[in-house]
């Protein structure tokens, strides 16, 4: 008997008429009720200026291209990591074969991914005019960003102006605007985030939360820094939404909305680590910004303390003013947002010393981690402005006479300030007006581009066979980026490690060249030969040579020694054999020059409204 068959019908005597309820149609004002965010409508909030938008966007983006084209093309400042990330995004479109893995897994992937486009034509791309170009447009976008915020605080537009002139010709800012430094392409998403979630305390309108959630997603994946404000703002978004009278449903919900995307781009970014590198966290292990195997400067907790006074003293001294002022307005107004600009200004001070404690850098406390303090500073003194009242135009005022005074200080501490990298070089080369090709860094790294750009020019004029130069493009990037030519060269990204041991192996069969770095201790062809690379090995011709590069021809029957097979056994044995080209992270500077760090052995290479009331009475639905 089936289920089907077991039933049992009432008696007609046991039938009662049950009179059912008429249904009543639940208004969406009734369903929305207690929610504390506007939802379905757009809430009040400013007027849309794009042609202003529009306006601050072409002036930053125009003048920091051309103060960078003084700076890079004339005055040879320019980071090596840089270099770096344009011949990997040359690499994506010309190499042999074209492939998206030259991206690597060492740097954040949008950080090189990003940057593409601009190396489309290979023309253009070795030309260094383009470098100032891949910080200038995010760094020209903050500045965008940061209008908007003024604009909802009720800044008067010749104070907005002048805040935003004054921030742009702060020489940190200035040197990573238009140095190429890959600072900006994360920090520009985190400032839109930071923007967005102000504008949805401001309007209350929940489309702000999602904005903020997808600016962190991408922020994510072009620094990993950007999490640390990620997760603060996460926690931000319930408390704020608590502390106003939401129930447990809507804080939830706003939650992970927010913090979904961001979440699932590292859930997928790191399932391809697993996949393709066999460890999921290798994206944080093994990236630029891990200490790794680095040999740094130990800190004591005092130290760590003084260095970062230093780091806050001569980077952003805003901070100094705005940080108790926040804790003040906040405590004394009631005002939460206040409190928790605080808590992300603190967190943003706090961070490179963290870094150091947790060893999630491996260039501690150097200079332009001041970077992002001083634009969190400054969105904290927006909104300053704004809770101030009738007194916004006073505070905007000292905030411009702040920046204003801090130019000259910073300036001065970028030529002394023990932790840095390009920052000397840079006040060297606006203090001079000359070259700073041969010069060295207070660190003790190289400056200058000549032997690249020689080596490159010989290359292209007297080399036309792909694949006919054997070279460890983690060395030798840069020489390849200002051919324009990747796919004359048989790189470590071509066909993987094992075929280009094979090749170094017994050259004679692949390749007509070898283009050796002279600094033998980590270009691992160098490693293989040595002597050649010193231009001394009698069976491998010298072609050409500079301070740097040594390109040695393989004559028809060359036959390696016994020391050559035995030094690409040993890397074939080794762990790891790929050393990760431009090695600086989030927290380190860019500049280094990734041949002088001597922790190299990673995986990158291979791898292939208006006015402003003072109290809190903002994050609500309004009429």
């Amino acid at each position: 008997m089936t289920e089907q068959q077991v039933r049992v019908e009432p008696a007609p005597t046991d039938r009662v008429h049950v009179e059912k309820a008429p249904r009543r149609v639940v208004t969406n004002a009734e369903r929305l009720a207690g929610v504390v965010q506007a939802v379905g409508r757009r809430p009040a909030d400013i007027e849309r200026r794009r042609w202003e938008s529009i306006g601050v966007f072409a002036f930053f983006l125009v003048a920091w291209t051309l103060f960078g084209h003084w700076l890079v093309v004339g005055k040879h400042v320019v980071g090596f990591e840089t270099l770096d990330r344009l011949n990997r995004a040359l690499m994506v479109w010309h190499n042999d074969p074209p492939k998206l893995s030259a991206l690597g897994f060492d740097y954040p992937p949008l950080a090189t991914l990003l940057v593409t486009p601009l190396t489309l034509f290979s023309d253009l791309a070795r030309n260094l005019a383009i470098v100032p170009l891949t910080s200038a447009v995010p760094a020209a976008f903050t500045m965008v960003v940061l209008n908007t915020m003024m604009r909802r605080a009720g800044v008067l537009a010749p104070l907005r102006l002048s805040l935003l002139v004054a921030l742009g010709a702060n020489p940190l800012v200035a040197l990573y605007a238009a140095g190429g430094g890959r600072q900006f392409i994360w920090l520009c998403f985190v400032v839109a985030a930071l923007g967005a979630l102000v504008a949805w305390y401001v309007t209350a309108d929940i489309r702000f939360v999602m904005i903020a959630g997808l600016s962190f997603s991408v922020a994510a994946l072009a620094g990993y820094s950007s999490l640390l404000w990620f997760v603060v703002g996460a926690v931000m978004v319930g408390a704020i939404l608590a502390r106003l009278g939401a129930d447990g449903t809507e804080v939830e919900g706003t939650t992970v909305g927010f913090a979904s995307p961001t979440v699932y781009v590292i859930a997928l970014w790191t399932a391809f680590n697993l996949l393709l590198l066999g460890n999921p966290f290798a994206w944080i292990t093994d990236s630029s910004d891990a200490l790794g195997g680095a040999s740094v400067e130990q800190f004591s907790l005092l130290g760590l303390a003084q260095w970062t006074g230093a780091l806050v003293l001569y980077g952003a001294p805003l901070a100094i003013v705005v940080l108790p002022a926040l804790l003040f307005v906040g405590l004394s107004r009631g005002n939460t947002l206040a409190l928790w600009l605080a808590v992300v200004l603190a967190v943003t001070v706090l961070a490179p010393a963290g870094a150091v404690v947790l060893h999630l850098t491996d260039s501690p406390m150097v200079m332009r981690n001041a970077l992002p303090i001083l634009l969190v500073s400054v969105i904290g003194a927006i909104w300053l402005a704004r809770s101030a009242g009738s007194s916004a135009t006073l505070v905007s005022a000292l905030v411009v006479v702040g920046l204003l005074v801090s130019i000259p200080w910073t300036f001065q501490g970028m030529k002394t300030y023990k932790y840095q990298n390009l920052e000397s070089t840079f006040a060297a080369a606006v203090s001079t007006g000359q070259s700073q090709e041969g010069t060295r860094t207070l660190s003790g790294q190289a400056v200058g581009i000549v032997d690249e750009q020689a080596m490159a020019a010989w290359i292209r004029d007297n080399v036309t066979r792909q694949g006919s130069i054997l070279t460890d493009n983690a060395q030798t990037y840069a020489v390849m980026l200002f051919t324009g030519r990747p796919d004359l060269f048989f790189d470590r990204v071509d066909r993987s490690d094992g075929p280009w041991l094979e090749a170094a192996r017994n050259p004679v069969e692949h390749v007509d060249y070898l283009l050796l770095s002279t600094d033998t201790s980590r270009d691992l062809l160098s490693q293989v030969y040595p002597v050649a690379a010193e231009g001394r090995d009698p069976a491998l011709t010298t072609i050409y040579t500079t301070a740097r590069y040594t390109l040695v021809a393989v004559p028809a029957g060359f036959t390696p020694d016994r020391d050559v097979a035995d030094s690409v056994d040993e890397l074939e044995s080794a762990p790891v054999i790929a050393p990760a080209q431009g090695r600086t992270g989030d927290g380190t500077g860019d500049g280094q020059d990734p041949r002088e760090n001597p922790a190299q052995q990673r995986q990158g290479a291979a791898t292939g409204a208006g006015g402003g009331g003072t109290d809190d009475v903002q994050l609500e639905v309004q009429p």
